[in-house]
């Protein structure tokens, strides 16, 4: 396969306008979160290997998956325990 040069685009394009960006800054609508700290906690590799598998297929397979998963189980047990 050859790739024809004259047809790409020579150099980068100009940024938009100042009057014609939005402000991200102003209209972040995402409420503020507590700060966050690690927890880490040696496991055998088959019950991690479980535990991804479910907050994969209830998250979906994406960042922060198991993040969500744990905090689900933990507010379950918080609700149980009280």
């Amino acid at each position: 396969m050859v790739t024809n040069i004259a047809k790409l685009k020579s150099g980068k394009g100009a940024p938009p306008p100042a009057e014609e960006s939005p402000d991200v800054i102003a209209t972040d609508t995402r409420e503020t979160k507590e700060p966050v700290r690690p927890l880490q906690v040696r496991i055998p590799q088959s019950v991690f290997e479980e535990f991804s598998e479910r907050a994969g297929r209830e998250y979906g397979f994406s960042h922060g998956a198991k993040k969500q998963l744990f905090l689900k189980m933990w507010e379950a047990y918080k609700a149980q325990t009280m």
